[in-house]
């Protein structure tokens, strides 16, 4: 029997790690080294954690397929790794350097290896070892469609031709992830979600994303801009299957924009209310896509948690960037209807991008504070390698490593900004949000979710 090691492996740093997150590249919240911050780093640590989809469903193909898999974080956890005919690991620009580490290790002792992941196909050339192979595309498919008793050669001259599928056609073909086999021995949190300890289940009801901020956002790039629906009968009976098996009651939807399609959305929130599924759910959307009526209905069907991209106060930055976003009075409304109806929202900006100077970064950090959310979060722009915005700052990329480029760092050079000044910034802005007396019982109640299981 194929034995087959799906080993993701992460650099030790003091904060959260996801690889799942940015379209894929994944993100490392580093909210810096002063006493806030490494309180931040603890909090977020604690209450957020989940792995690369794409592994799990692969671990669920092969399973499905017959094959011994193991799935693992710790590369010395595994005492014979000879032992296993193949290793699948997933790729990230937040562990790059670690990964390709690892991967020189493993193919130099003759152990073949297969890298998923949209950034082992954008770097290839780092990943492309003698013993190594970068699966292109969705890398479901490739599990899905070949001949798994066959997959050495894959490491000769035979293979290295092999393009495949770029995206998953039909996403019902998917299994369900193997979110069982991963909680015996890891956590799948969102604590902000309830502010309890329970597992909060990661699904997905689309991929892709057609929107303009392809500038400088990787889910394009890992999904396509054509957006793929799963029926909603797979989906629901996919939820029903996590309640049953895990008496599962939180689930966080990973599409890059849940309702952009108003017609299919509206299906699948009736459908879960008329099978009388008792659930809670996470989303990310536009609020372009919110109304009234939208609102309600994802708040019968469970939605208590989502997150919005505001990004920036400045029209001039929002217009620089290619971001597209409605009037701010618009904004506060919607936002407002949300809270009203005991859904949570966490929005989201970004600082230090290329037309932002100290006074446009204080007004989105006053522009967070009038808006009725009652989460924040403040990135960092990040020009990531494949997409148009790199292209544009490619000369200006001031760190040396990878794993730099985790959403927290400034990794270009800015015309005002250097690591220090942002950093002052970041503090105001986090300082400013959470430690108002508004947000004090949100802040507690995220310090108790951390001892609650």
């Amino acid at each position: 029997m194929l034995k087959i090691l799906i080993l993701d492996i992460y650099p030790s740093d003091n904060w959260r790690l996801v690889k799942d997150t940015a379209g894929g590249y994944g993100t490392g919240n580093n909210f810096g080294t002063n006493y806030l911050g490494k309180i931040m780093n603890f909090f977020v640590g604690k209450t957020i954690s989940m792995p690369p989809m794409s592994a799990l469903y692969i671990y669920s193909i092969l399973k499905q397929k017959k094959i011994l898999v193991k799935y693992t974080k710790k590369i010395e956890q595994i005492k014979n790794i000879s032992d296993y005919d193949f290793v699948v690991m997933p790729s990230s620009i937040i562990a790059h350097e670690t990964e390709v580490s690892a991967l020189k290790k493993l193919t130099n002792l003759g152990v073949k290896v297969f890298i998923i992941g949209i950034f082992a196909n954008v770097k290839k050339e780092a990943y492309q070892m003698k013993n190594s192979f970068v699966i292109p595309g969705e890398p479901e498919t490739f599990f899905l469609e070949n001949d798994l008793d066959n997959l050495n050669k894959f490491f000769n001259n035979e293979g290295r031709s092999y393009f495949g599928k770029p995206f998953v056609a039909n996403l019902d073909d998917l299994p369900f992830p193997s979110w069982d086999e991963y909680i015996k021995d890891y956590s799948l949190k969102n604590n902000f979600l309830s502010f309890n300890n329970k597992d909060a289940i990661p699904i997905v009801a689309t991929r892709g994303c057609p929107y303009s901020c392809f500038h400088y956002c990787t889910y394009p790039l890992q999904q396509g801009r054509s957006v793929r629906f799963r029926s909603v009968n797979n989906v629901v009976n996919e939820i029903k299957h996590w309640v049953k098996l895990l008496s599962a009651k939180k689930f966080v939807f990973r599409d890059p924009v849940f309702s952009i399609n108003r017609k299919y959305t509206v299906a699948l929130c009736e459908e879960i209310i008329k099978q009388g599924l008792k659930i809670e759910f996470l989303i990310e959307t536009h609020l372009n896509n919110l109304d009234d009526e939208l609102i309600n209905l994802l708040f019968r069907a469970g939605l208590r948690l989502i997150y919005i991209g505001v990004e920036f106060a400045d029209n001039g930055v929002l217009k620089d960037n290619k971001r597209f976003t409605i009037e701010k009075d618009s904004q506060y409304q919607i936002i407002k209807k949300l809270e009203k109806k005991g859904i949570m929202v966490k929005s989201m900006f970004m600082l230090a991008n290329p037309e932002d100077n100290e006074q446009t970064t204080m007004d989105t950090i006053k522009y967070s504070n009038l808006l009725p959310n009652q989460l924040v979060q403040f990135s960092v722009f990040t020009p990531y390698p494949g997409t148009p915005a790199f292209k544009q700052f490619e000369n200006d990329i001031v760190v040396n490593k990878m794993e730099e480029f985790n959403q927290y760092n400034l990794v270009y050079k800015h015309k005002i900004f250097n690591e220090q000044l942002l950093n002052k910034y970041k503090q105001i802005a986090y300082k400013n949000f959470y430690f108002d007396i508004k947000k004090l019982y949100i802040v507690f109640k995220t310090f108790v979710s951390i001892f609650r299981k």
